[in-house]
């Protein structure tokens, strides 16, 4: 008996040569790029509803905290709703740079009203005060150095230990 596989066998070999098994690669890789695709696209979406989440919570739990207290290395002298909170030594350092050797004395800050005053020290010992007002909207702002200013030219109704007169 003779087998007449031969042309079968042929045929087969010029199919396989064509690359039969490309089509499932090409599909294959489709399908993968289409699923990495979607999937950095949800990732993104529920990392941004995350944010999001995140954010108004801390949005609305910061604008109903209460008024912070009076920071270390602080004094207040007087309060009422036109006089802020007298900011640190911390904090003023951070609206204006000292000469190398200055820093601000450890006496902390006196404030009287919007206006807020530090000793600075100085590596030839001379006293200098470092004067500071606050503005609604604007926040706490240098202002002036020297030994001391007149209350009435700050508009001050208080006294002060920074004021000459």
């Amino acid at each position: 008996m003779t087998d007449h596989l031969g042309p079968l066998r042929q045929a087969m070999s010029d199919l396989s040569e064509h690359g039969g098994t490309a089509d499932m690669y090409e599909r294959a890789l489709h399908k993968s790029r289409q699923t990495q695709r979607r999937r950095a696209l949800t990732t993104g979406a529920a990392a941004a509803a995350v944010v999001f989440a995140i954010g108004g919570t801390v949005a609305f739990a910061t604008r109903h905290q209460p008024d912070p207290l009076t920071p270390p290395g602080s004094t207040r002298t007087s309060a009422g709703p036109q006089n802020p909170t007298c900011p640190s030594t911390q904090t003023l350092g951070t609206m204006v740079e000292l000469p190398a050797g200055w820093s601000f004395a450890s006496r902390g800050v006196e404030c009287v009203e919007a206006w807020a005053a530090a000793d600075v020290q100085r590596p030839d010992g001379g006293g200098v005060i470092y004067l500071f007002h606050y503005t609604a909207g604007l926040g706490w702002r240098f202002h002036d150095q020297g030994t001391g200013w007149d209350c009435t030219d700050l508009g001050l109704t208080e006294p002060a230990s920074f004021c000459t007169s």
